[in-house]
């Protein structure tokens, strides 16, 4: 690792609205100092826009309001609405709980608040800031993990990564540069590159997070939990709002063959009294999804006709199709659009493969004419096809080698490359389909939450895959993503995957396994029908139909609660705050609801406490108040640590006594 070039000094410079900084080199640096949003505190180096911003940025279009610098003993001091903060010497900066370790502290942790200078690994050299960790606080946020939502004694690399089917690692699809405490201070790097954050596992006090670039664009949050994430969603965007029968049951396998095994699953569902909204398929194309990963061929007409939607409208379900950025090298489109310069190439121009896939080569949504024909594809197919929903898949491997066509890299856009291909998923959608369309995607970063939903990825049928699934929604939640869900049921097993690249020599219909363990399948079932979106998925079966008693008509029963639940839920989104609302988010500065990590409400009055083990048992917190069961669990009363037992057709979900009339959940 490279040694820190440390902030030395500090002062105001002659205008009051910039600090000038020394570095322990004799370099100096200008800050501007802005209050964008009350209690947030913005440093970038004057002149600069901060991290590139074309095609889509992370932020919002906001004013930038200048903060008052003034002259303080030893330092300055940084004066705007919310925002009242000190810096003396080089290293004791101090926002209210954010602070620094100032001299002589700075000398007895391991790094230091500065510039480190570029690498063979990080050219544009980085930028490192510390925190002084409380000694009893937890730190949340940096979008998924799979680990837990508290991220305090660990080392976390911010940076997109294909999971390949993996549960529990420390690494994930989607990665946000945002990191916040219930001390009451939130870090937003405002970067579309690699974050790394050692968050006290070197020092079990201390914080550094080194930050990719040129010149730092730091943005200092204030507040409680919620405040903190309102404020992060002030500068980042807010969801927007999705169509009430998102919120229903998306029924999905991969996959279904041909358009009459899809009509034939719905009409199967609906003949069992099983609501379905939406109906996903993942192998339309000439090609195969699991062969290809790629979006290089058109329909197959031999399997789905044109107008095969049709039947689907008629009985009142949505399609909703796979798509993703890549396409397969050597294809005939492939070499057009490479003569064209629409794909994302080396410095050189030579088109650059996905980091994980050699065979796809990568679409350049920063180049004007490239998004604007991926976009013509996109609406044609919704036209042609009829579907109103897409899983924008994939994303997240982007080559280091890249150099894109507004100039940016593939380390600068790592992150952010699936920001800027959902937006363009966004918007081609919604002009085809206004109001009546809706994407699913994989990778993202900050400010991705304005596009819902998103999906937490291909993880194992197994009980571990069930806890890791959940830490990940969690931990999104907490990192500001407001809609989140996964696959019901689990992604694989290793005989259901090696069936399912089997079946795509003929695609032939209903020859996918039943796969998930019966008890699994089934708390896991329920768990999805209290998450932000119902989704079943998985290269097994996975309609409640195709298992055993009793957990067919346990689940069918929880998706027939799913349906009455779609007005609250799609009220409780229209919100500053995530649908799924971890506890400590839920209740700021209760010690008993932070150690409950494994639970949240949906909405302000739903309790949700998933089964995690076989058996039906679960220990949970109870909140303060009266809890009304929505299916079959005992009844609570709060506050205090409360263990159940749940049968098949049960499960730990309460609503809050009182709401559920109100909220359409009352018996």
């Amino acid at each position: 690792m490279a040694e820190t070039d440390p902030y030395a000094a500090a002062e105001p410079a002659p205008d009051g609205r910039h600090l000038r900084v020394t570095l322990g080199s004799g370099r100096t640096l200008t800050l501007s100092c802005t209050v964008p949003v009350e209690g947030v505190l913005r440093l970038r180096e004057a002149g600069r826009s901060g991290a590139p911003e074309y095609g889509t940025p992370l932020l919002r279009d906001l004013p930038d309001p200048p903060a008052r610098v003034t002259g303080e003993p030893g330092g300055a001091r940084i004066t705007g609405p919310g925002v009242d903060a000190v810096w003396r010497g080089g290293q004791g900066l101090a926002f209210g709980a954010y602070r620094r370790f100032a001299d002589p502290e700075a000398d007895t942790v391991p790094f230091l608040a500065g510039r480190e200078e570029p690498t063979q690994e990080h050219p544009a050299g980085r930028w490192v800031e510390t925190v002084h960790l409380a000694p009893d606080a937890a730190v949340y946020g940096g979008g998924e993990s799979y680990q837990g939502i508290d991220l305090r004694g660990r080392l976390r690399r911010l940076r997109n990564t294909e999971e390949n089917r993996a549960a529990g690692r420390d690494t994930a699809y989607l990665n946000v540069p945002f990191l916040w405490s219930d001390a009451g201070w939130g870090l937003f790097a405002h970067t579309g590159g690699t974050v790394e954050a050692d968050l006290g596992a070197t020092h079990s006090e201390a914080a550094a997070v080194r930050i990719g670039g040129e010149s730092p664009d730091l943005f200092l949050i204030s507040g409680d939990a919620p405040t903190i994430l309102r404020r992060h969603q002030a500068l980042t965007g807010r969801s927007r709002t999705l169509p009430e029968w998102a919120f229903g049951v998306w029924m999905s396998r991969s996959s279904y063959f041909t358009a009459r095994e899809v009509v034939d699953t719905v009409d199967e569902l609906r003949a069992a009294d099983c609501p379905v909204d939406v109906i996903h398929v993942d192998e339309w194309l000439e090609e195969a999804v699991l062969y290809d990963a790629a979006w290089s061929s058109g329909p197959d007409r031999a399997r789905f006709p044109a107008g095969w939607t049709s039947e689907l409208s008629e009985r009142g379900v949505r399609a909703s199709l796979w798509i993703n950025p890549y396409i397969r090298r050597g294809s005939p489109l492939a070499a057009r659009l490479e003569d064209l310069g629409y794909l994302v190439g080396d410095a050189a121009g030579r088109p650059v493969p996905a980091a994980n896939n050699p065979d796809c080569l990568v679409v350049d949504f920063t180049h004007a004419e490239a998004r604007a024909w991926w976009s013509a594809r996109l609406s044609h197919t919704i036209e042609e096809e009829g579907n109103a929903a897409v899983l924008a898949d994939f994303g997240e491997e982007v080559p280091v080698t890249a150099v894109f066509a507004d100039g940016t890299t593939g380390e600068e856009r790592r992150n952010s490359y699936g920001l800027i291909y959902q937006d363009a998923v966004r918007e081609t959608g919604l002009a085809a389909r206004p109001g009546d369309f809706v994407a699913i995607a994989r990778s993202g970063t900050a400010g991705s939450q304005r596009d819902p939903a998103h999906w937490a990825g291909d993880l194992p049928s197994t009980w571990s895959g069930l806890v890791s699934t959940l830490r990940a929604l969690l931990s999104l939640s907490l990192s500001g993503m407001s809609l989140v869900t996964h696959d019901a049921g689990g992604y694989w097993t290793p005989a259901s995957y090696r069936a399912a690249q089997e079946q795509r020599a003929t695609m032939t219909p209903g020859a996918a396994p039943v796969d998930v363990d019966p008890e699994l399948y089934g708390r896991w079932a329920q768990w999805a029908v209290f998450s932000p979106l119902t989704r079943f998925h998985g290269v097994g079966r996975r309609e409640p139909t195709a298992y055993p008693e009793p957990v067919r008509s346990a689940v069918i029963e929880a998706c027939r609660l799913r349906r009455r639940m779609r007005p609250y839920l799609a009220r409780s989104a229209d919100s500053d705050l995530p649908l799924m609302r971890p506890m400590p988010l839920a209740f700021p500065g209760d010690r008993a609801a932070r150690d409950a990590g494994l639970q949240y409400l949906l909405g302000p009055d739903v309790l949700v406490a998933p089964v995690l083990e076989p058996g039906g048992r679960r220990a949970l917190w109870a909140p303060p108040g009266e809890w009304e069961p929505l299916l079959g669990a005992p009844p609570l009363t709060g506050p205090g640590w409360r263990r159940v037992r749940c049968a098949p057709g049960q499960f730990p979900a309460w609503v809050r006594a009182g709401s559920g009339g109100a909220a359409g959940l009352g018996g």
